[in-house]
């Protein structure tokens, strides 16, 4: 695919509406050579401080792909994010990718700047709020979406495997009825 795709009016639109969508959210929209991507700012000093109390272990990053005029994929992107010195980091480390669905929530306790012990952070986290954005914004423009190439290779590899798993249980079967067992 030429990044034609990613420059047209229609990938314009898609991105502006992004962008509109995320402001004043600590999500952040960049524009990549084929469509743009959807991420948590870990590092906004507007969020940075929330993120840090609530201890933040996963980051996840929607890379949106542009496939033609009105259709578009997303792949999902996990990494690990490590805290140093309350710095946080997303290099090396564990990093998923393709159709990734997680979702959690914590309540930190501890004493906040005037000695009180109490909850200071409530976090819920689920890991599609970033892509049903992507998803509403597409749905708005009329856009159509497909698996991304992860999700696709995914797929193709658990019906392989199932098909094999199916093929075993059969020839066990019939072994068993012929009596070579």
């Amino acid at each position: 695919m030429s990044s034609a795709h990613a420059t047209g009016p229609m990938a314009h639109q898609f991105v502006q509406r992004a962008r509109e969508l995320t402001e004043g959210t600590p999500y952040t929209v960049s524009a990549t050579e084929k469509g743009f991507d959807v991420t948590l700012d870990i590092v906004d000093a507007q969020w940075f401080g929330l993120f840090n109390k609530a201890g933040l272990k996963r980051v996840f990053t929607h890379h949106v792909v542009f496939h033609g005029p009105d259709l578009y994929s997303i792949t999902d992107e996990s990494r690990r994010v490590s805290w140093t010195a309350g710095v946080p980091s997303t290099v090396g480390g564990e990093v998923s990718y393709g159709r990734i669905i997680q979702f959690g929530a914590q309540k930190v306790w501890a004493f906040d700047e005037h000695g009180s012990f109490g909850v200071q952070a409530d976090y819920r986290f689920h890991s599609e709020e970033g892509r049903d954005l992507i998803t509403g914004v597409a749905q708005e423009l009329g856009l159509r979406s497909r698996r991304g190439a992860a999700e696709r290779i995914a797929l193709v590899m658990a019906i392989i495997g199932g098909g094999g798993a199916i093929v075993t249980g059969i020839v066990l079967v019939v072994l068993l009825l012929l009596g070579a067992f």
